[in-house]
């Protein structure tokens, strides 16, 4: 999978595109590897960057990567329906007119959530998983932590299960080798980090994820991937960009970004 504009040039779209199952909308900064990507504000509280990294040791990749700040934007878990509906995330997306969205839990042979699963403090999964990691937010506080420290008694607005993490502490892990499209976040006090990638191999994705800004990455502290491969959708309608990644599958659930706090 291959998305329009993410060349290894400079580019800027000032139209409508389209290539496989990606439609870019507006103005398009691109990123070429040799210095961090440059992020606009596209809505308030969401500002956006798009990237084009090609490691030493592996396959080149491309992207989008969305900065929330939940103190001017709000952050959501939106359900498919009831435990084993599944939508596509434009579905889920649907009745909001300014959106950054996109997949967010693994899901069993069933169509069920799996891990922990909370939305606005509604439990949506029950099935909490002590050695997935989770990124947890209350109010303006985010933070991505292993399942077994999410108290048993929840207090949390949102709750979202993901493996691996991928960075932990500012350090990248011991990570299985594997090569698909990808979903993931990074969290840090007040802001939420959302990135959706073109076929990565695990260890470069997680290595660009952790690399600070100085080293052409997004300096996440820690970063948690959600699940991938076909399930890898994005879909974004704001008033200076649209994007829309339909992926290959319906899910559970996603994880919803608007513009202004409710």
């Amino acid at each position: 999978m291959r998305w329009i504009g993410l060349a290894t040039h400079r580019l800027v779209l000032g139209s409508c595109a389209s290539l496989l199952h990606l439609t870019i909308c507006g103005a398009v900064p691109i990123w070429a590897g040799d210095e961090a990507p440059r992020f606009a504000t596209v809505a308030p509280g969401i500002s956006h960057a798009s990237f084009d990294v090609h490691p030493p040791d592996s396959e080149p990749f491309s992207g989008h990567v969305f900065r929330i700040d939940l103190g001017e934007a709000d952050l959501r878990l939106v359900p498919a329906g009831g435990p084993s509906s599944r939508q596509t995330v434009e579905q889920m997306a649907a009745s909001f007119p300014a959106v950054v969205a996109v997949n967010a839990s693994f899901f069993d042979k069933e169509g069920r959530a799996m891990g922990l699963a909370v939305s606005e403090g509604s439990v949506l999964a029950a099935g909490k998983l002590k050695n997935w990691g989770a990124l947890v937010v209350s109010g303006t506080d985010a933070r991505i932590v292993l399942g077994a420290g999410i108290p048993d008694r929840l207090t949390n607005e949102l709750i979202v299960q993901g493996i691996p993490r991928l960075v932990i502490g500012g350090r990248v892990p011991g990570l299985k080798p594997q090569l698909a499209e990808r979903t993931a976040v990074c969290a840090a006090a007040g802001r939420v980090v959302i990135v959706v990638a073109t076929q990565a191999e695990t260890t470069a994705f997680a290595r660009f994820l952790a690399e600070p800004s100085a080293k052409s990455g997004l300096g996440c502290t820690d970063a948690l991937n959600f699940d991938g491969g076909p399930s890898t959708q994005l879909v974004v309608r704001l008033p200076t960009l649209t994007l829309s990644l339909r992926g290959g599958s319906a899910v559970p659930n996603a994880l919803i970004a608007t513009p202004g706090k409710r």
